[in-house]
């Protein structure tokens, strides 16, 4: 992959003017056969030459995702873009920061990656891309399609407060320095602020007083500061596995991948040097998702989204089994009832399903919970089409909405729930496959306290307010149960107000957030 980023302005700076931006973004792809692929983006806001640099980069790493390249050798010709990524260079721009995060992040997700740094040509850097793609096998008589969109940037930096200055960027070096010390990585750290002594090594000297910015002692414990200002609890080495394996596959844990176990560690508030080194290398060495991996299917036609503007107005009903073995209670069959806003789940084991068992479902565990929905979705299946289930609709006056005959399986939220809690309950029961009912629930919380991509929250914080508390924060207090015990009366009252005040604006966010993956999803299928 070949990237360039051009800026066409006067001076070079950012043009915060859209129409004197004129940016670019040029991406060409040669795959080992000598075929090629020309993209082409403008970019709809003004940024700076390193940042179109960096969105040329990203939206290249994007791309190459989506079409499941695993192995990928990227040739760019900035420099300092090159040798940020590759750990030599430090960040020192607090503009450039959200760029090198979220372009490390996607390079972590390739089993085998090259960076190289190649030279600018006499010409612009557009047109050098261009006439090397073009130099790379085309001939005169030949065409080629080059697919040209238009690419927001990402959003810009926002300094949390005045005082906090800004973190910096962990070099390669820094990764590996809980190596150099075999007691603890923290030690230098907490000396520092604790004593005032520093290391006798002088370059690690000057790496402690550099960094020591970054951290903060409270009540003799060591805290890094996030980019968003949040506190993050500093383990020591010999922690680390335990909270990987409690968040990945015990009570809480709904076994995810790598990132995406290092992304719900930090929302807990915890932090190490090498925690996505180490959450990636301890997903690849869980045998039970080794075992129970996903397989990739993409949708034969364009998705038609349930559009859902509130908490629990719409719900996805579907039924799962039979089961084979049944569970040791002789359970056969799951019911299951999703949420199309908050993506709440709620279910329970069943012998066998009856109308009357479902109208109970929908009134203990829907109605009784959560208030009438608006519309009820389900397949084609005859336990739905009882007569004493459309009393219940009658009653309470709520929607019920079939899925088209021709593809019965089209509730597609339930069916997606579906998948991914069998996924969590195979892991669990890989031992005892008859206790999948005694761990259903536990199966449940898992599902509800992670992170959803779609809505960038919890189920359980679009419900509730806030997010759950969980036995790892007990067992290792986070900064929240630390604080917590100091607090007074009065204090945890304002907490719980200002919890509640707040809960409608990230509602409203989450509304924005799924609309946007439900955009995105349409036109990848597209």
């Amino acid at each position: 992959m070949y990237f360039d980023g051009a800026l066409r302005s006067p001076d070079g700076e950012k043009q915060n003017d859209p129409r004197n931006n004129h940016s670019g973004i040029r991406i060409v792809f040669v795959t080992p056969e000598g075929g090629i692929i020309l993209h082409s983006f403008s970019l709809t806001e003004g940024c700076s030459n390193n940042e179109v640099e960096y969105e040329a980069i990203i939206m290249g790493l994007e791309l190459s995702l989506e079409v499941l390249i695993d192995d990928l050798t990227i040739y760019g010709d900035s420099e300092l873009i090159i040798k940020q990524l590759k750990g030599e260079y430090q960040i020192k721009k607090p503009n450039l920061l959200p760029y090198y995060e979220r372009a490390d992040y996607l390079l972590s997700k390739f089993l085998k990656l090259q960076i190289r740094h190649v030279r600018r040509g006499v010409n612009s850097r557009a047109e050098a891309l261009a006439s090397l793609a073009a130099s790379l096998g085309l001939s005169k008589n030949e065409e080629m399609t080059i697919i040209v969109g238009a690419r927001r940037i990402l959003q810009p930096y926002e300094k949390v407060a005045v005082d906090v200055q800004m973190e910096e960027v962990l070099t390669m070096s820094e990764r590996l320095e809980g190596q150099d010390d075999p007691l603890d990585w923290r030690r230098p750290f907490m000396e520092y602020l604790q004593e005032g002594r520093l290391p006798d090594d002088r370059a690690k000297r000057a790496e402690v007083q550099r960094r020591s910015v970054q951290f903060v002692m409270r009540k003799d414990t060591l805290y890094k500061r996030s980019l968003d200002g949040m506190l993050l609890r500093c383990i020591a080495k010999d922690e680390v596995e335990e909270v990987m394996k409690e968040v990945h596959s015990k009570t809480c844990g709904s076994h995810q991948s790598g990132p995406k176990l290092q992304m719900q560690i930090k929302r807990l508030g915890y932090y190490w040097p090498t925690m996505i080194a180490d959450c990636i290398g301890f997903a690849k060495r869980c045998q039970a998702c080794q075992f129970h991996g996903d397989f990739t299917h993409s949708p034969p036609e364009p998705l038609h989204f349930t559009v859902c503007s509130w908490p629990f107005a719409a719900w996805g009903m579907d039924v799962i089994g039979p089961f084979a073995p049944p569970s040791s209670r002789g359970h056969q069959y799951i019911l299951v009832a999703i949420d199309y806003f908050s993506k709440w789940a709620e279910a329970v084991a069943l012998r066998d399903v009856k109308q009357d068992t479902i109208a109970g479902f929908i009134r203990t565990h829907i109605i009784y919970r959560f208030g009438v929905p608006e519309s009820i979705i389900v397949d084609n299946a005859k336990y739905f089409k009882e007569g004493e289930l459309y009393k219940l609709y009658a009653k309470y006056n709520i929607k019920y909405n079939h899925s088209s005959k021709y593809h019965a399986p089209a509730n597609g939220l339930a069916e997606a729930f579906n998948k991914t809690l069998c996924k969590i309950l195979k892991k669990m029961v890989d031992k005892n496959k008859r206790s999948w009912n005694e761990r259903l629930f536990e199966a449940l919380w898992a599902y509800r306290t992670t992170f959803r991509t779609p809505t960038r929250a919890t189920p359980y914080a679009l419900v509730f307010g806030s997010k759950a508390v969980l036995p790892l924060e007990v067992q290792i207090p986070s900064l929240r149960v630390a604080i917590q015990e100091s607090l007074t009366d009065e204090e945890s009252v304002q907490i719980r107000l200002t919890k509640l005040e707040s809960l409608d604006e990230k509602r409203l966010i989450a509304q924005q957030s799924l609309e946007m993956y439900q955009q995105r999803m349409k036109s990848a299928v597209i």
